[in-house]
């Protein structure tokens, strides 16, 4: 038996005590490969988040972590699909492509897996066969295309780390053949931890997404003609005219295959189905804020040419769910052209205002970008400002002046915005954790709507759970801030309708469906019905409370016997 199978792991097993491990596990997960970065500043502070992070969770007791298990979490919307595969996963899949492995390039004392062009199982020279790989090799691969062991000894070394992993297992994430499996692998380590939704971020048609962006260079040469939104219509209108609808036209018959792939590998609408097939899920377009060229300097036309295909394909397709722009957002490309790429969004939602966008914005600390950076506040309001609905980490909140704090949240507030807070990742990319989170601070101080994200569960070898068991230890969540928590990820999720909720604070249900007890029986022909029909949102939340129902039956006294209690 293979060691790295589902059935060799235990896989079962594996989702619900891994957490309470040295450094965590991970669960299941086409974004764009994150490039390694070359980072603003070099941040050689010692990163303490982490060990304090997995110490605190490995003090759970194993019944508090199953009851945090069990928990109906609602939604993960802040996930990137090439980084929620475990590694482990990533190298059966490499052995069942007759991959290769060997020194990485960014790091010869660590492994990448590598195709090869030749005959199957034969490698370049330096390189071995996956399928040959012994426990030693196995394991060095396992930690050099995740977080497993790493020993954090500096701020720098695991944001580097973290980055420098998805290039090291690009050659399987990237394969065609692969995306199908990955997603099925998220959908089941979803279901596992209990979530209702996910909203997984991939780059789909990459190299033909290049090809056109090729040609929109050819036409617009000039850099700084990518700085003046006048000049987008005329960019917008070329695109067009050389293809660009027919790009989208192909993603969607990509995105069809994937669909129908998934449901034949979760036997969905057979008998005897996998109970992943309950999970619902959707895609965001996912932009790359790092293209640069040769010399190092912004690929503007490409990103303005991946902003374009995104959105058009958004607009189009209804299992695209939103637009979000990824890769590190303190390497200095993402820095130095932070405005124009905020005008490229901004001008893509004024054309296509019924487009959801989700950004990274504020994921910087002083560490990185150095102190006072105005960056640590402008990627938040220029984000809002640029159309976002959602904020990814959104951590440089924690170290702004109260007044510009205020200032933030009152816009935040009067956006509407949801703050999406991956704690795991926050605490190996940034080394933020604990009180230097500000995740109590818009969840408690400013009453932002917030919720728990995995971001990048294979890399970060854990699972949604642990970002749940940490922020209850942490922060002492009551139970109903952990339901209220729940709540927001399915209320500013991006599925259409309208939401159950008219205030998830103070759990005021639409109308329609006032004074029904929610997630109970309905009445067919009735008004709340009829509302519930007409709104997969609600639909999907309805279905969300009576889960949750079912759970606080069933456990809710004794989770709430541990919910506020003191686990230092």
């Amino acid at each position: 038996m293979n060691l790295f199978t589902p059935s060799g792991r235990g896989i079962v097993l594996l989702a619900a005590f891994c957490w309470v491990l040295l450094q965590g596990c991970a669960g299941p997960a086409v974004e764009a490969v994150r490039p390694p970065l070359i980072p603003a500043a070099t941040c050689s502070q010692p990163n303490t988040a982490v060990q304090e992070y997995f110490a605190l969770i490995r003090t759970a007791p194993p019944e508090f972590a199953e009851l945090v298990r069990q928990f109906p979490k609602g939604g993960d919307l802040h996930n990137h699909l090439s980084g929620s595969v475990m590694p482990e996963d990533y190298i059966d899949m490499g052995i069942e492509g007759s991959d290769c492995y060997g020194p990485a390039a960014d790091d010869p004392a660590r492994y990448a897996i590598r195709h090869y062009s030749g005959a199957p199982g034969a490698c370049s020279p330096g390189d071995l066969p996956l399928a040959q790989a012994g426990n030693a090799d196995l394991e060095k691969l396992v930690a050099s295309l995740s977080m497993h062991k790493f020993d954090y000894s500096t701020i720098q070394s695991g944001h580097d780390q973290f980055f420098a992993a998805f290039g090291r297992f690009k050659a399987v994430s990237g394969a065609e053949r692969n995306v199908a499996p990955m997603l099925a692998k998220l959908l089941r380590q979803a279901h596992t931890e209990n979530v209702t939704y996910v909203e997984t971020m991939v780059s789909f048609r990459s190299a033909a997404v290049g090809n056109l962006a090729d040609q929109l260079s050819r036409q617009y040469p000039d850099p700084s003609l990518y700085r003046e939104s006048r000049n987008y219509p005329g960019m917008f209108a070329f695109l067009q005219g050389a293809g660009l609808h027919d790009l989208v036209a192909a993603a969607q018959k990509d995105i069809a295959a994937y669909v129908s792939r998934v449901k034949t590998l979760l036997g969905c609408g057979m008998a005897g189905q996998d109970p992943a097939c309950t999970v619902s899920f959707a895609f965001q377009a996912a932009v790359n804020r790092n293209y640069a060229v040769h010399d190092g300097n912004a690929d503007l036309p490409r990103m303005f040419t991946q902003t374009a295909f995104s959105t058009l394909l958004a607009d189009t397709d209804p299992r695209v769910a939103g637009v979000n722009l990824v890769s590190g957002e303190d390497h200095p490309v993402a820095m130095g052209n932070f405005t124009t790429e905020m005008q490229f969004f901004s001008w893509f939602h004024r054309r296509f205002p019924n487009v959801n966008i989700a950004l990274h914005g504020g994921e910087i600390t002083p560490c990185f970008v150095g102190s006072g950076n105005p960056a640590l506040k402008d990627h938040l309001t220029g984000s809002l400002e640029a159309g976002a609905k959602r904020l990814g980490h959104a951590v440089s909140f924690a170290y702004l002046s109260d007044s510009d704090k205020a200032e933030v949240a009152a816009l935040m507030k009067s956006r509407d915005t949801l703050v999406e807070l991956p704690l795991t990742s926050n605490a190996q990319i940034l080394g933020v954790a604990g009180n230097e989170h500000p995740f109590p601070q818009y969840f408690r101080t400013y009453g932002i709507p917030s919720s728990l994200a995995t971001d990048d569960a294979g890399v970060s070898h854990t699972g949604y759970t642990a970002e749940w068991l940490y922020a209850i230890m942490e922060y002492g969540l009551t139970y109903e801030e952990a339901v209220r928590l729940a709540r927001y990820s399915l209320q500013y999720s991006f599925l259409p309708g309208s939401p159950l909720w008219t205030d998830v604070a103070s759990a005021q249900a639409a109308p329609a469906c006032a004074g029904l007890a929610p997630g109970g029986p309905v009445d067919n022909g009735s008004a709340c019905a009829a509302f519930l029909q007409g709104s997969r949102k609600a639909l999907l939340q309805w279905d969300y409370e009576s889960r949750l129902a079912r759970f606080d039956r069933d456990y809710g006294q004794r989770f709430r016997s541990y919910l506020g209690g003191s686990f230092h």
